[in-house]
């Protein structure tokens, strides 16, 4: 099955492609969820909805890279809230630390009333790592495409330290494919 077969009619949302844009090439991240589609792997991201804040901008009227930082921690400890806390918000045995940030920033973010949404999931989880994948738009537009990745580590030796079935299970509920970034 591929593009413009039956099986594309049933996507819908904003990673489908827009009617009237027949004969366009969707993006390399729409091709990935149209394709995780047609294979029925699950596209559930947790979506977080944020207000860009007056201090979030810098002297060029857009919002500031670290900002952007700030918005994809916020998205993924709101999605994920047990991350390195207990559910009284008390520190953890276990750490839960960026190793890496990959970010493509697609479209200027500026001041605006309207709030933004910072979709997150998680492409990937392995013994002691996981992968989260974000996407920020506001209306129709997408402003950035990231991923990051992250080690859990026990908190007394600080080396890597499995994740339990629990924290598996939380990582899991929002599954999805990995974003295609643009190389150097």
């Amino acid at each position: 099955m591929g593009p413009g077969s039956p099986g594309l009619a049933a996507v819908s949302g904003p990673m489908a492609r827009p009617a009237g844009r027949e004969g366009q090439t969707p993006s390399p991240l729409r091709r990935r969820i149209l394709h995780a589609v047609i294979n029925e792997t699950p596209y559930q991201p947790a979506r977080v909805t944020m207000q860009v804040r007056w201090s979030d901008v810098d002297l060029f009227g857009h919002v500031n890279n670290a900002a952007f930082l700030r918005y994809l921690d916020d998205a993924r400890f709101a999605t994920f809230p047990r991350i390195g806390v207990d559910e009284l918000g008390a520190l953890t045995e276990a750490l839960l630390v960026v190793v890496k940030h990959e970010i493509d920033y697609r479209a200027p973010l500026t001041f605006t009333q309207a709030p933004v949404v910072v979709e997150v999931w998680v492409p990937r989880v392995g013994r002691s790592s996981v992968d989260f994948c974000y996407r920020i738009t506001s209306g129709k537009t997408e402003h950035l495409l990231a991923r990051s990745r992250m080690v859990q580590l026990d908190r007394e030796s600080h080396r890597p330290r499995p994740f339990t079935d629990d924290e598996r299970v939380s990582f899991e509920g929002h599954p999805g494919p990995e974003v295609v970034l643009h190389g150097w």
